[in-house]
């Protein structure tokens, strides 16, 4: 009975380790199985054992060298570009560039002296006027919210008030009755 867990644990890691080496488990495990359960003596199974991992780990090598040689060639190469091209992009992001506000640079400068006017940019501009006026609007809506509440308070209170009023009122009515 003690035999069958270790079994099951040999079994286990065996197929583990065959699968790890990307083997065919089902070929493999039961093959080197019969090897070590074989009437052969140490040395044989030793080198039977040894020449199957040696073949495993040459196919797995094959296997590797394959997939690096096929990486390889999938590898791009690099573009070469024109010197229009090139230019082209360096104008472009002349363009794009930033400037903070109040800020000029020799381009800005040189393209004002020769009456030429860039276009502004005024994106972030337009971002901080959208978040104030969504802050202000946000602050109206809170302080309606409250006003509106403070009503439904006193509103409320008066209503109770009233309730009680009524209640002392008839209570007043029954014991006059009385």
């Amino acid at each position: 009975m003690a035999e069958a867990p270790a079994a099951w644990d040999f079994d286990s890691w065996l197929r583990d380790t065959l699968v790890a080496l990307s083997t065919d488990d089902e070929v493999f495990s039961p093959y080197i199985k019969g090897i070590l359960e074989g009437d052969e003596n140490t040395e044989e199974k030793l080198e039977a054992l040894q020449g199957i991992l040696a073949e495993i780990t040459v196919d797995v090598d094959e296997r590797l060298a394959k997939i690096m040689e096929e990486q390889a060639a999938c590898v791009v190469t690099a573009r070469t570009h024109s010197q229009e091209h090139h230019n082209l992009k360096s104008a472009i992001l002349a363009q794009y560039a930033e400037v903070s506000d109040g800020e000029c640079t020799e381009s800005d400068e040189e393209g004002a002296a020769a009456g030429a006017v860039a276009p502004r940019n005024t994106n972030a501009e337009e971002v901080v006027r959208a978040e104030r006026e969504k802050r202000e609007k946000d602050k109206e809506e809170s302080q309606r919210k409250r006003e509106k509440d403070k009503e439904d308070r006193a509103k409320q209170k008066a209503k109770d008030e009233e309730r009680k009023e009524k209640e002392k009122k008839r209570t007043q009515k029954g014991e006059r009755r009385r």
